[in-house]
This record gives structure tokens, C-alpha cells and sequence, in this order.
């Protein structure tokens, strides 16, 4: 009796609590940006209208983007970079923010190119990371070799990590999508791939 209701338990948690982190993450983000647009509204509108600060907010974007394809819109974007640019500390933010967004937005182009295994953080303790891409002239000269940047995101978070710059010689290529890597990192290592193999250097530069 006993374990069939804790199977039932289990059974009823595994399907309620993903639910149910999924409509709070969705409930945040529809308070912050209905909250931060429908502040703006109150003052304008003597009652508060649900989703009207996510409807102005889109639109806003829209209105931005459609100003921006113009030659008198890129004008304007041009003389508020300039002076962004010009502010300490803000310059910096601004620019970092920038081209993440570019980066992300960039069609046809996967910012996570394979997912890889890395001595971290010490030799012989191997962790999850993820392939970005290749180290620039600055840092290949500095260390006088090729190297490769790999991100080593937090668990069960992978929102942050560690950027590791490692020679390309000392990583292993793991047979699986970056979407299974994700999963493994936000599951905490309870969910694998069925398949798991590494590739070797050669099999990844014809993938390239």
C-alpha cells in the first residue's frame, strides 16, 4: 500500500511540478514586461487594463524596427550610439549587450556548435561545456597555439558559467545535439542520451 502511493505520488509530481515551473517562469515574464509598459500606461489611463503593457511593449518594438529600416531612423540610431559610447561603464553594457542580441539574432547561425567534454576544474575531473568557436588572433598570439572557446554552464542553470579557452587537442567531442547537452545540464546529469559517443577531431572538422 505504502509503495503504491508513493508510485502515485511520484507519478503525479513528475507531471505537476514541470508544469508548474513552466506557468511560473511564464507568469514572471508576463508580470515584468506588462508591469515595466503598464506603468507608463497609468499614468495616461485612469484603470489598469491585463496584458496591455505587453501588447504596448510589442508594438513599441515593432514601431522601433520599422523606424530603424528607414535612412532617417539609422541617422538617429547613429547619434544615440554615439553618445552611449561616450559614457563610462555605460558604453561597456551597452556594447556587451549588443552583440549578445546581434549574435543570437544572427539567422542561420548556432552559438553552441557542439557540445564537448573538458578537463574542469582540474585534470583528470571532466565536465560538460560547450563549443563557441574559435579564439581570436589576441589570444592565439598570447599563448602562442590554437585555442578554442568553450562554455561550462552552471547546473542546473545554464544561464551563466565559465569561459574556458582550452587547446583544441584536449577536449572530446560528444556524439549528441546541443539540445541533449542542455538537457543533461538543466537535469543535473539524471537525463542521458540513449546514444553517447565521442567523436574525434577529424570527424568535427567535417562537420564544419
Amino acid at each position: 500500500m505504502k509503495r503504491n502511493l508513493r508510485n502515485y505520488f511520484l507519478a503525479g509530481l513528475a507531471v505537476i511540478l514541470p508544469a508548474a515551473v513552466t506557468v511560473y517562469i511564464l507568469w514572471k515574464m508576463f508580470t515584468f514586461v506588462d508591469g515595466f509598459a503598464g506603468r507608463l500606461v497609468a499614468y495616461i489611463l485612469p484603470f489598469e487594463i491585463p496584458g496591455l503593457g505587453i501588447v504596448i511593449s510589442i508594438l513599441l518594438i515593432l514601431a522601433v524596427g520599422v523606424l530603424l529600416t528607414n535612412v532617417i531612423g539609422r541617422r538617429l540610431l547613429h547619434l544615440w550610439e554615439s553618445v552611449v559610447y561616450r559614457i563610462p561603464l555605460v558604453n561597456t553594457l551597452y556594447r556587451t549587450a549588443k552583440e549578445i542580441v546581434e549574435t543570437f539574432s544572427q539567422e542561420k547561425k548556432q552559438v553552441f556548435r557542439e557540445v564537448v567534454l573538458v578537463q574542469f576544474p582540474h585534470p583528470g575531473s571532466w565536465a560538460i561545456g560547450f563549443l563557441v568557436g574559435e579564439a581570436g588572433g589576441i589570444v592565439k598570439d598570447a599563448a602562442g597555439r590554437e585555442l578554442v572557446k568553450v562554455l561550462v554552464p552552471h547546473v542546473p542553470v545554464p544561464m551563466s558559467g565559465f569561459l574556458l579557452l582550452v587547446p583544441r587537442e584536449e577536449i572530446k567531442f560528444l556524439d549528441i545535439s546541443v539540445e541533449d547537452g542542455l538537457r543533461m545540464i538543466v537535469s543535473t546529469g539524471i537525463i542521458e542520451p540513449s546514444t553517447f559517443r565521442t567523436k574525434t577531431i577529424e570527424e568535427y572538422r567535417r562537420t564544419e
